[in-house]
């Protein structure tokens, strides 16, 4: 049940007013607190708090009152605009489509008036006193930044009290009536016939309302222009001594030679480790619980294309796996012959069985008796055999591009610890995944991000398709605009968690300086790493410290006494702190698969020291604060990712404002003149249009329409004029 608090500052609920979407879904809830005549309090409650909801809001742009009624109203009927809830859900009582904005006489222009474009006709009823009439001429200007701007009346209810709305008028008809509970049936068809009366006098707006050019004065009223500022989080540097010991150099050598942030390269070869040891193993966090999690990981590396380097700092580490990949090709292919021979004999020996069996049928003497005892011998013969059958030489892989259902699970089965799921470039994978014909490879890629998910497929004409345990780590690079519309997509409720699973998302600073760098690869460092890679790739783990009971799948590791303190103490922060304290569902999802997270970079560090030739045992305590370390470090980094979709219009309002402050804008420009050039960020008419209706709200722009040249022609596209302080 969705809530709100009883009282506020000592005042009581009066009225509350729900802000839902064109799908009558709830967004919100605006609260009224009074003590009888005293001043009122109205309270924005829009910050989801479990079933209910907490103060404040943080929506840019803010949702109108009323969306849901203006979804099922025609366009080509009236619309009524007041100024507050209480005299819009007045309207609504008496069946009229009636729509408001947030936050009183000044705010008007917060709201995001989008859902008027193409409705023919608009009334707007202004209070009786100037902030009423402050409040119209903004609604007005808003409805004509729209593309079909509707024709726009004003409706000045007759012997209005000063500062009196649509509810004084309306309670001539009912004194009774407080203007907070639904207008009295009884009263409406007399107040209904007077409402369509006072249509009749409904004015156009005044003309110096209207924006008009002038040759060489615009005859705008220009204000100082706002600042705009980014709204982007900062994150965490990488730093080395979050790193396994026995990796740092390498990352310093590399990040140096290429004069890249660390956090690709970092985050790439915990991937590709975490893919190394996949389902091979697990560990169960708790010291006596059986919750258990599988360390394979997904990684994703944001940032534009040839500025950070993404695609050259990936294939750092993954030159280790592919190393190791034609190792053990190299392996098969000496193994082959004897395994050939191994087939050969043993299919030999069958032959001979399926011989003797033949001949066994056909009796010993003249009356064909058949001799039970050579028949069983036989059997047991055969039986041995097939216990004995050798096993189909199969390449042991490491990583695949490929994303069939049907390949994969081959791979799977033919590599139990799992595979790395490698692309350069994850844009394609999750347009391809957006689809409907693929949506059955994006659950089974989904289940593969546990690690210890089964998939079994039986189809006519396929057969049957099993695999017992599924287990894909990923690794690709995205650009941030392209990252946009899956963020939206979330930040929307059209989330399955696809999001959340690129745990390993990072999306840092671009470097500030850069320097000609051109040294040798420090090849002690790589080997150390590579030494590593092989060691994992063969290792036992009950011989480095894993348990394994009777009635356990694979291998598991506990933490050590320190270690697990460190775990009990970092989960109850996370679960009683940070998720509790987050006010976006999205992040809260997010950080909610931090629970798997932590040990599983903790099981991974501990392992990498135990290869390098530490100790082998429970996972120590030194994992441990490493893992909560990087939990932190990428913490930092999803919230800069999602701030992306949470105000996209600011964003790109800043690139705008950058190319204004560089003077690569004409004044008065359209929205085609800055997406045909393919800025970052302003690539297309919708991203430029939001920007410069942030920019016009800031002061920074002022649209002009263009009248149609001929009837029935299409309207030209507005113009926007530059705030004469940046010409």
């Amino acid at each position: 049940m969705n809530t709100i608090p009883r009282t506020f500052e000592g005042k009581p609920l009066k009225a509350s007013w729900n802000y839902l979407n064109q799908d009558g879904e709830l967004l919100g809830i605006v609260g009224r607190y009074q003590n009888g005549s005293d001043k009122k309090e109205i309270i924005p409650y829009f910050k989801r708090n479990g079933s209910g909801f907490a103060a404040g809001i943080e929506l840019n742009p803010r949702p109108l009152f009323g969306l849901d009624k203006l979804a099922a109203h025609p366009k080509n009927k009236a619309v009524f605009i007041c100024e507050g809830e209480k005299p819009a859900a007045a309207l609504h009582s008496l069946g009229v489509c009636a729509v408001t904005s947030l936050g009183g006489s000044q705010s008007a222009l917060k709201s995001s008036w989008q859902p008027l474009n193409s409705f023919k006709t608009v009334f707007i009823l202004p209070d009786n006193d100037e902030p009423g009439q402050h409040y119209a001429r903004d609604v007005y200007a808003a409805l004509m930044r729209l593309e079909e701007s509707p024709e726009v009346k004003l409706l000045r209810l007759s012997d209005l009290p000063e500062g009196g709305d649509l509810v004084d008028w309306l309670q001539e008809f009912s004194p009774d009536w407080d203007g907070l509970q639904p207008f009295p049936d009884t009263e409406k068809a007399w107040a209904l016939t007077d409402f369509k009366a006072e249509l009749k006098k409904a004015e156009p707006v005044p003309e110096e309302w209207a924006m008009t050019d002038k040759a060489d004065n615009t005859g705008f009223i220009w204000e100082t222009p706002g600042e705009i500022e980014s709204n982007t989080p900062p994150v965490d540097a990488f730093r080395l001594e979050i790193m396994p010991e026995p990796f740092r150099p390498w990352l310093a050598d590399v990040s140096h030679r290429m004069q890249t942030p660390p956090d690709f390269a970092a985050i790439s070869l915990v991937t590709v480790i975490g893919s190394l040891i996949g389902a091979g193993c697990s560990i169960k966090p708790k010291r006596f619980d059986s919750w258990e999690v599988v360390p394979n990981l997904w990684g994703a590396c944001i940032g534009r294309p040839s500025v950070v380097l993404k695609s050259p700092s990936m294939k750092e580490p993954m030159q280790f796996l592919e190393r190791l990949q034609a190792d053990y090709s190299k392996q098969f292919e000496q193994g082959i012959a004897a395994m050939e021979f191994e087939h050969i004999k043993y299919k030999a020996v069958e032959e001979d069985i399926k011989a003797r069996t033949s001949k066994a049928a056909k009796g010993t003497k003249k009356d064909g008796v058949i001799s039970d005892e050579e028949m069983a011998k036989l059997e047991a013969d055969y039986l041995s055999l097939k216990e004995k059958t050798p096993p189909e030489p199969v390449r042991r892989q490491f990583k695949t591009n490929e994303t069939s259902i049907q390949s994969m699970t081959v791979l799977q089965n033919q590599n139990p610890r799992g595979l790395l799921f490698f692309r350069d470039e994850l844009t394609g994978l999750l347009a391809r995944w957006e689809r409907e014909e693929h949506s059955d490879e994006r659950t089974y890629f989904m289940t593969g991000f546990n690690g210890y998910g089964s998939y079994t497929d039986n189809k006519i004409g396929r057969g049957l398709t099993d695999c017992p345990n599924v287990c894909i780590s990923l690794l690709g690079g995205i650009q941030p605009d392209k990252l946009k519309i899956y963020l939206y997509q979330a930040m929307k409720g059209l989330n399955d968690g696809l999001v959340q699973r690129l745990q390993l998302a990072v999306w840092p600073d671009e470097p500030e300086t850069w320097e000609l760098v051109d040294t040798k690869p420090d090849n002690a460092a790589k080997n150390r790493v590579y030494d590593i890679f092989k060691v994992l790739a063969e290792i036992d783990f009950t011989r480095y410290g894993a348990n394994q009971g009777d009635d356990d799948d694979r291998p598991f590791f506990r933490f050590d006494d320190a270690g697990q303190a460190v775990f009990n103490s970092w989960l109850t922060e996370l679960q009683t702190v940070k998720i509790r304290g987050d006010e976006h569902p999205v992040m809260i999802e997010h950080l909610g698969k931090y629970g798997s997270l932590m040990p599983s970079l903790a099981v991974i560090f501990h392992l990498v020291e135990v290869a390098d030739g530490k100790a082998p045992g429970p996972v120590t305590e030194r994992a441990a604060l490493l893992a909560a370390e990087w939990c932190k470090y990428l913490e930092s980094h999803a919230r800069r990712i999602y701030s992306m979709a949470q105000n996209p219009e600011h964003e790109a309002a800043l690139r705008l404002a950058e190319k204004i402050r560089e003077k690569a804008l004409p004044s008065p420009f359209t929205a085609k003149d800055v997406y045909k050039n393919h800025w970052h960020g302003l690539k297309d008419r919708q991203e430029v249009e939001a920007a410069c209706n942030v920019l016009i709200e800031e002061n920074w722009l002022q649209m002009e329409r263009k009248p149609v040249k001929k009837v029935g022609g299409r309207p030209p596209l507005p113009s926007y004029h530059i705030n004469p302080f940046f010409l």
